[in-house]
């Protein structure tokens, strides 16, 4: 059996704890490429991850090549990991087009297995909803989280979501 790299587990693990349910794995010249899937009740999302096999500079031109592979496969979302930095303008053009990008360096253990991190979920409407009557406040006056908190990195939430 082959040994996977090491930012290909990790990123799968990633992938896991997010809700995708990973498939194949497909390997090119300088990336490896997976297309997981995540069921939700009414509908599936499906993503294109570029894993690359050395840290590199991700430009705008990278970007633009994941959102054609996620054209070709009918994706929602796309992810770069192991970009060594990213570019001005390839974070910008990610940010406006639905792609997430990843240093290669990012965490190499599981935050949430620790015994002092609580489980993090994004709470759907409903919970949201419910949290916000219990309490009798307004969504505005639930604390903030940055976007470049751990938890939130790793579960991938979007800003308006609550954790």
């Amino acid at each position: 059996m082959v040994e996977l790299p090491s930012i290909v587990i990790k990123t799968r693990s990633l992938l896991r704890l997010r809700g995708y349910v990973t498939n194949e794995l497909m390997e090119y010249e300088n990336r490896y490429v997976l297309i997981p899937e995540k069921r939700t009740a009414d509908s599936v999302i499906r993503s294109v991850v570029w894993i690359f096999k050395e840290p590199r500079v991700v430009g705008v031109a990278l970007v633009k090549d994941i959102l054609r592979n996620m054209e070709e496969v009918d994706a929602q979302e796309g992810i770069l990991v192991g970009g060594s930095r990213f570019t001005p303008a390839a974070k910008k053009h990610a940010r406006e087009s639905r792609v997430e990008l990843i240093k290669g360096n990012y965490s190499s253990f599981d935050l949430f297995e620790h015994e002092l991190v609580p489980k993090h979920l994004i709470a759907s409407e409903e919970e949201v909803e419910m949290v916000l009557k219990h309490y009798g406040i307004t969504k505005t006056q639930l604390p903030r989280i940055f976007r470049s908190d751990p938890a939130v990195r790793v579960l991938g939430a979007k800003p308006g979501q609550v954790i």
